[in-house]
């Protein structure tokens, strides 16, 4: 896959840019249930349609990172640094801000009492028993959207593992493996289902985005790379590789239909606080991977220009920073309520649509801007260390 970085594959970046907003639109939801108790099947349907959010982003790391040609140990060691300084760091400076200004963000409290009432210590404790446990459950409510962040650093950390299993071994193993455990995946969405704590037996062993990013290597390299790489590089005037297209359409469908109605039968007899919907299910993995197959079959070379997919690649390098922002801009906008002028009163499925593509672009841009403001402000403190140097 490092060809495909190298040439910044503007379906890739496609795909990551509409995955964030779906991240948005995930953390922007409606509540299942009305304020009389009636469950709304509107807000089921929406939140059916961004469960591709998280699970997009695995998948795709799992294109990148084990198709590189150097010694594995050697690559492991460079994606470890990079992981420290480019996605660590940030998440670390991301929790300091939500420990400090907590109060801030849920409530009208101001932003110089957050300040006067900096405790260095507790900021330090909770940190450092958060990623001692690789939990954020030690930080305020406002970084619960982070947990990603340590999903991601277990695959970086076992990475040497995975790839000698999907590139050094013969290719059987990797699929038996890939097979066992996407059988452990539907028994464990039984169990969750009904309220089973017994999953947690094999998914606390083998960490399911280590899984994803398995699936995502093998997505790309023998279905991508085979029937749509292939194809578009046989025939230059390719716009749609029509097969792989609908077929993709279709499990797609049909994977929504049956996750809708689980959902609403889970919202209306079990309700026992898992969420099929997350980043967690079975049905979200085939969700996802019929979705990035469906973007990644539209030859986007052919009528994009230059100066739009420099815009595509620019917001996609951004999409990290905006994941790590966004939501403690969402918390602050509902702790005024603002949200709440969106989400009043629509009267109709056309009107839900409306609020979940405006109001999660709102966030979005609000996000980039504020990422923009930080990185003028790291850049401005890197040229005063060097003048002062």
């Amino acid at each position: 896959m490092s060809d495909v970085k190298s040439k910044r594959n503007v379906k890739i970046e496609i795909i990551r840019l509409i995955a964030c907003i779906a991240v948005i639109w995930y953390h922007i939801r409606e509540l299942p249930f009305k304020t009389n108790g009636e469950l709304s099947e509107t807000a089921v349907f929406f939140e059916c349609l961004c469960t591709i959010c998280v699970m997009t982003f695995f998948l795709i790391t799992g294109f990148f990172i084990y198709n590189k040609k150097g010694n594995i140990i050697s690559d492991w060691i460079m994606l470890l640094k990079k992981f420290l300084i480019n996605i660590f760091l940030p998440f670390i400076i991301v929790c300091i801000i939500t420990l400090i200004f907590h109060d801030f963000l849920i409530s009208k409290n101001s932003f110089i009492e957050c300040i006067n009432n900096i405790n260095i210590s507790y900021i330090i404790e909770n940190i450092f028993l958060s990623i001692k446990s690789f939990d954020v459950a030690m930080l305020p409510g406002t970084a619960a959207h982070l947990w990603y962040i340590y999903s991601y650093a277990i695959i970086m950390l076992v990475y040497p593992i995975t790839r000698y299993i999907l590139t050094k071994m013969p290719k059987f193993v990797g699929y038996l493996i890939v097979a066992i455990l996407t059988v452990c995946m539907v028994v464990n969405d039984y169990h969750l289902y009904f309220g089973d704590p017994s999953y947690n037996l094999i998914f606390k062993i083998i960490h399911k985005p280590i899984y994803y990013s398995a699936v995502g290597h093998i997505l790309y390299n023998d279905i991508i790379k085979k029937y749509v790489d292939s194809k578009s590089i046989d025939d230059k005037s390719l716009i749609i590789n029509k097969s792989i297209f609908v077929i993709s359409i279709l499990v797609y469908a049909v994977t929504f239909v049956l996750l809708f109605f689980t959902q609403v039968g889970y919202y209306l007899g079990v309700n026992n606080g898992y969420v099929y919907t997350s980043w967690l299910s079975l049905y979200s993995l085939i969700m996802t991977s019929a979705f990035i197959l469906i973007v990644y079959n539209v030859n986007f070379e052919k009528f994009l220009n230059d100066k739009v997919k420099k815009v595509i690649f620019y917001l996609s390098s951004k999409t990290l920073y905006i994941y790590l922002v966004h939501y403690l801009i969402i918390t602050k906008f509902m702790s005024i309520g603002f949200q709440n002028i969106w989400t009043r009163n629509r009267p109709n499925i056309i009107y839900h649509f409306a609020y979940y593509i405006l109001y999660s672009l709102f966030i979005f841009i609000l996000s980039l801007i504020v990422v923009i403001i930080l990185d003028f402000i790291k850049r401005g403190l890197i040229c005063l260390k060097e003048k002062i140097i």
